[in-house]
């Protein structure tokens, strides 16, 4: 049954969520955000169209799950999923709790990932949560806001494509390092369910409205779908140059024992207009810290962001080219983030900020 406060995700949605999806989402690999694309419409099409439903429409004691890849997109492209994976990581999650799932929530709702939590929501027949458990992306399966809640990642199960499920039943600690071996191992990706959590606690801990943001966003053209999210510009710079860091993650420093994906970076920019200062943009998968001069000017966990073109795409670190002129540009991450709790949480962001 629906009510007024429900939406329905068909195929026209899909599309809109789609284009939505991938406005922040720095270094999509096309071809797997094409897997995941086709995989959301396959599922649509056998099951029907999706409830997107409030965080207040759960029952207190309802049970949900988030779900989200694990592992490198750019596998997904390489093993392609059989389809089945979100119906059995769910499963392992409910087997494992002893509960049934009244709904899915994505963990983010970056390209890949907001598709993903789609097609499992349609394929399980549950109703899907618009918001998530992140409100940005960050790269440890334990940096969410569910774990400030109090909730735990664990039991969690990873379903992949060559038919394993995984389930783990873990310290909170232990989460990444267990998973990461274990999802290369498999194949370089798997489904992720976890984060079993009444709906409760769901409802205090989610950053509301992300998944109907992307889907209205992806309805409009060109800047317009960047400006939805209220972006602060820093500067419009020149990338001069771009060089390993010994900096914080690097070689020999003492957070090195936090498991991150990609290696650090140090970005090199000048200013061109304004003070024309020499701006460092320290980054680790992402942007973490924008120092002016030597003077920090912005910090994770707000979301720094090199935009480039008209349209305002953002630009992959790893992408950046020494010549190009990008605009530097933050969005303020959930208030929850910038709790001393929060940004203990996020590692990185921790050391650096």
């Amino acid at each position: 049954m629906t009510c007024a406060e429900d939406r329905l995700i068909g195929p026209d949605e899909l599309a809109h969520l789609a284009v939505g999806a991938r406005v922040l989402a720095a270094g999509t690999e096309e071809s797997a955000y094409q897997v995941a694309l086709d995989w959301a419409t396959a599922e649509l099409a056998a099951h029907g169209p999706v409830r997107l439903i409030p965080a207040h429409r759960i029952a207190p004691d309802g049970l949900c799950i988030a779900v989200t890849l694990a592992g490198a997109s750019a596998a997904l492209a390489e093993a392609l999923p059989t389809g089945d994976e979100p119906v059995r990581a769910v499963q392992a999650v409910e087997r494992m709790t002893g509960r049934l799932a009244h709904a899915v929530v994505p963990l983010n709702t970056a390209a890949e990932n907001a598709l993903i939590a789609l097609a499992t929501a349609a394929r399980c027949g549950l109703p899907l949560v618009d918001g998530d458990g992140c409100g940005r992306v960050l790269p440890l399966l334990e940096q969410t806001l569910l774990t400030l809640a109090g909730a735990h990642a664990a039991p969690l199960a990873l379903a992949t494509p060559g038919g394993d499920v995984i389930t783990l039943e873990c310290a909170r600690s232990s989460v990444e390092e267990l998973v990461r071996p274990l999802v290369l191992a498999a194949g370089g990706w798997a489904v992720a369910a976890g984060y079993p959590v009444d709906g409760a606690v769901l409802a205090g801990a989610l950053v509301h409205g992300t998944v109907s943001r992307a889907i209205e966003v992806g309805s409009l053209e060109g800047a317009a779908r960047f400006a939805a999210w209220r972006p602060r510009r820093l500067c419009r710079v020149r990338i001069a140059s771009l060089e390993p860091s010994p900096g914080p993650y690097g070689p020999g420093d003492a957070a090195a024992s936090v498991t991150l994906p990609s290696r650090p970076t140090s970005v090199l920019v000048d200013e061109e207009d304004g003070l024309r200062r020499r701006f460092r943009l320290e980054a680790h998968n992402e942007v973490l810290l924008a120092l002016a001069d030597g003077a920090v000017v912005a910090a994770a966990p707000d979301h720094i962001l090199l935009v480039t073109g008209a349209d305002g795409r953002v630009l992959d670190v790893e992408r950046a080219l020494p010549g190009l002129t990008v605009d530097v540009v933050v969005i303020e991450a959930a208030p929850a983030w910038h709790t001393p709790e929060g940004r203990a949480l996020a590692g990185a962001v921790g050391a650096l900020s």
